[in-house]
């Protein structure tokens, strides 16, 4: 059921499909709702929009760098079905509102789950959404993060990838002619970058999904066969030190915060990283193909590109992590069940215009295609897929709330309160201390 895709060929997938492919999570985080000046509770029966009774779809979702044009997206289905409210609500720490919302019975009818483990974990309280008829249409790659028990629990919002994303101009600047493909070439371009008085990063270590999740899934993500290494975690038959490119992994981060702003890197927020990326000010960070908007929003004259983030000195294993971000679920206890299923076919139908131009998403559905106004990390990204350089986001194996965690001794080893060994020491714990839960 959790078995990850054995070829890193099977998870990029068709490159026919994907002349590129794409979210993730979770930058800017802000709240917001859709759904007309009532409050939801006071619009909220059951029923279906087609009697004539008004229906409330209460849609939750983390993917905040889209929030206004989520919103957009529930106006136009609301003037579509003027029966139908959609009060959608994209919001920060997603994981604890959500869990805050069953508790209190205030449950959304559809809201956004990851794969594999989180999926898992909410399986008994979702729709079985395999005869939808956009399921056939569901790029293969994507099916197997949202199977559960042979049911089909997810509708894909995007495929997405991330690495260093980088200004063409510096690095021209710089005298850096290609991008780094191996540790040691990393390095290279660091020192190039500080010998031209350019600065090379201003990662936004504060948000824990920028190291905790992120950037500390590579070394796992490069695990011969994920899976397989993260069972024997799982089991005790491994430690989290055992990992063959952790020492890589502490070694690119050693060199984010050397190159950029030292311990003060847990202090730099999301905002504060694509602002100095897009303003000129520094010349990599470490995101993806999400952030085109945000960028280009700040300097549309951007000449920019993404590479994938080495660990070690052996150019061939140096690949892109591609994956489904997230995939929209809907409620099995709800009352206005069948009205959500109606929306995401709704969402499947007009996925091309919201999916893909609006929201800026490489789709995970063969009957929608990417275009050239997805921009340059898009297209980047279709060069690894094409290529069959792409390895998978293994933090989805994770134990659940484990990524959150794992930010925090990151955070110390950045802010120099503990070394390697530590660091490792306190993962190893919460990661145990996560499977007694």
């Amino acid at each position: 059921m959790r078995k990850w895709l054995s070829s890193v060929g099977a998870i990029a997938l068709m490159t026919t499909t994907l002349l590129g492919c794409a979210g993730g999570t979770e930058p800017q985080q802000q709240t917001g709702s859709t759904g007309g000046e009532q409050p939801a509770a006071k619009q909220e029966t059951s029923g279906s929009s087609d009697s004539g009774e008004k229906v409330t779809l209460k849609l939750l979702q983390f993917k905040v760098e889209i929030t206004d044009k989520v919103k957009a997206m529930a106006a136009d289905y609301m003037k579509e079905n003027p029966n139908v409210v959609v009060d959608a609500e994209v919001t920060r720490d997603y994981e604890t509102i959500l869990k805050t919302r069953f508790a209190s019975g205030d449950e959304p009818d559809i809201f956004m789950t990851k794969a594999y483990t989180d999926i898992t974990d909410w399986s008994d309280r979702l729709a079985d959404l395999s005869n939808e008829p956009w399921m056939e249409k569901v790029s293969p790659s994507a099916v197997p993060g949202m199977t559960v028990d042979g049911k089909k629990l997810g509708f894909p919002v995007a495929f997405e990838g991330y690495g260093f994303i980088y200004n063409k101009d510096l690095f021209a600047k710089a005298g850096i002619e290609s991008v780094p493909t191996t540790l040691t070439e990393l390095k290279e371009v660091n020192e190039k970058l500080k010998a031209a008085g350019i600065a090379s990063y201003a990662e936004g270590y504060k948000e824990w999904w920028v190291l905790g999740q992120h950037l500390y899934n590579l070394p796992f993500a490069y695990e011969q066969d994920p899976t397989a290494s993260i069972d024997k975690i799982n089991k005790g038959e491994m430690k989290v030190a055992d990992i063959a490119n952790m020492n890589g992994f502490f070694d690119v981060l050693d060199m984010t915060v050397q190159y950029g702003k030292g311990a003060e890197s847990v202090g730099v927020s999301y905002d504060d990283q694509v602002s100095s990326f897009a303003s000129g000010k520094t010349a990599m960070m470490q995101q993806g193909v999400w952030t085109i908007d945000s960028i280009l929003k700040i300097n549309p004259d951007i000449n920019m590109g993404m590479f994938a983030i080495p660990l070690n000195d052996n150019a061939e294993e140096t690949r892109l992590p591609v994956g489904v971000p997230g995939y929209y679920v809907v409620n099995g206890n709800s009352k206005n069940a069948e009205e959500a299923k109606k929306f995401l076919n709704w969402m499947h139908q007009n996925g091309q215009k919201y999916l893909v131009d609006s929201f800026m998403l490489i789709p995970a559905f063969t009957d929608l295609q990417t275009t050239e106004n997805l921009g340059p990390l898009a297209a980047d990204l279709s060069k690894y897929v094409a290529e069959d350089k792409t390895i998978p986001w293994a933090h989805t194996l994770w134990p659940t709330g484990a990524n959150q965690e794992f930010a925090k001794p990151l955070q110390a080893y950045v802010a120099g309160q503990l070394d390697r060994e530590g660091a490792l020491a306190e993962v190893q714990n919460i990661w145990e201390t996560r499977l007694s839960q």
